[in-house]
C-alpha cells in the first residue's frame, strides 16, 4: 500500500484497486492535486479507510477475495466511514450492475480506462457534493444563536458516547446546566439581553470543554455537556468552574450600560460507570434532570450530583 503525505488544504483520496499498473497510474495522476492513499485489496482498503477517513474513495468493482459492493456495504455500516463518498471503477458495462452500485449508495461510477479529464471532473463533482452535504448537516445540527450543537445532534452523540462507554467500560457523565431566571430577564429587560446572557453561558461552557467533550443547547435556557472518562464527582469540578466563572461575567443592556443583575446557573449531574451502570441514555438523562430539579428546589445557583446529599462539598454554594 502507498501513502502520500497529507496537507491541510488538500482532499485525501483512497484508491482500492487490485491491478498494480492501474493503481500506480491513478496515484501518479491524482497526487498532483490530492493527497493519495492506495491499497491492493479490500482488507487493506478498509483498514486505511477506518484509520484515515478519506474525503473520497475510488473503489474497484471487482477485487480479489471480495466484491466491491461488499466493501461499500462495510464502509456504510461503520460510523467513521459511512459518509465517505465512493466512486466505483469498473470495466463492466452492464447497466444492471451499474444501477446496483448507485442503489447501494455509490455517488458515481467510472468506466476503465477513463481519460484523465473525465476522472478529475467526476472526482471534483463528488467532492463538491460531499462538502455541500456536510455543511447542510452541520447547519441542521447547530443551534443558531450559540453555535453549539442542537437537540438533534445531542441525541445522536449521546447514543454514540453511551455505546462507547459501555463497550470500553469507562465512565461517562451528563451535565445539565440551566441558566437561572432567564424568563425574568426576558420579561424585564427584553430578549436581546436574555440572548446576551445565553451567549455568556455558552462562552463559559466552551472555555471549559476538553477536546473529547461535547456540548449542546438543549432548550431555551438549558445546556447539556457530555464528559467521557469523567465520573460525576469529576464532572462536578467542571460544573463549579462554569458556575463560579459565570458569576463574574457582566451583561450589557440594549443601551450599552451594565445590566443590574448577575448571572447564575443551576446544574444537575449524573454518570454511567462500570460500578454504577445506567440501563440506557434515557435513564442517564433522567438522573441528571432529577439532580437539576433538586438544585433548583434548594435555591438555584448550585451544583447537585445525583444520589449525593446536596450539602456535599461539590454541591455547596461558593
Amino acid at each position: 500500500m502507498e501513502r502520500r503525505g497529507r496537507t491541510s488544504e488538500r482532499s485525501l483520496l483512497l484508491i482500492i484497486e487490485d491491478d498494480a499498473n492501474v493503481r500506480e497510474s491513478l496515484v501518479d495522476l491524482l497526487a498532483a492535486r490530492f493527497d493519495v492513499l492506495a491499497a491492493p485489496d479490500s482488507d487493506a482498503g478498509l483498514e486505511l479507510a477506518r484509520e484515515h477517513r478519506p474525503d473520497l474513495i475510488l473503489l474497484d468493482r471487482f477485487l480479489p477475495g471480495g466484491d466491491g459492493l461488499a466493501v461499500l456495504e462495510m464502509l456504510q455500516s461503520e460510523a467513521r466511514t459511512e459518509a465517505v463518498p465512493v466512486i466505483f471503477l469498473t470495466g463492466d458495462a452492464d447497466e444492471a450492475t451499474l444501477e446496483r452500485c448507485l442503489e447501494m449508495g455509490a455517488v458515481d461510477f467510472i468506466h476503465k480506462p477513463a481519460s484523465a479529464r473525465e476522472l478529475l471532473a467526476r472526482i471534483d463533482r463528488a467532492l463538491r457534493q460531499s462538502e455541500q452535504q456536510r455543511r447542510l448537516q452541520i447547519l441542521a445540527q447547530t443551534d443558531g444563536l450559540t453555535g453549539l450543537a442542537n437537540f438533534r445532534a445531542l441525541t445522536i452523540r449521546l447514543e454514540e458516547e453511551f455505546r462507547r462507554a459501555q463497550r470500553y467500560q469507562y465512565p461517562l457523565s451528563v451535565v445539565i446546566i440551566d441558566l437561572d431566571h432567564l424568563k425574568a430577564i426576558n420579561d424585564g429587560m427584553g430578549h436581546d439581553v436574555g440572548n446576551r446572557a445565553i451567549l455568556a453561558l455558552a462562552a463559559q461552557l466552551k472555555n471549559e470543554l476538553r477536546e473529547s467533550d461535547f456540548a449542546a443547547r438543549f432548550g431555551g435556557d438549558e445546556f447539556v455537556a457530555l464528559l467521557p472518562h469523567q465520573t460525576s464527582m469529576e464532572a462536578a469540578i467542571f460544573a463549579e468552574r462554569i458556575r463560579t466563572g459565570l458569576r463574574a461575567v457582566g451583561v450589557q443592556k440594549s443601551d450599552g450600560r451594565p445590566a443590574p443583575f448577575g448571572l447564575s446557573v443551576s446544574v444537575g449531574i449524573a454518570d454511567h460507570t462500570f460500578e454504577g451502570p445506567r440501563e440506557d441514555t434515557e435513564s442517564l438523562m433522567k438522573a441528571a434532570d432529577a439532580a437539576l430539579y433538586e438544585a433548583k428546589r434548594e435555591g438555584r445557583d448550585r451544583v447537585v450530583v445525583f444520589g449525593r446529599p446536596t450539602n456535599a462539598p461539590s454541591a455547596q454554594r461558593h
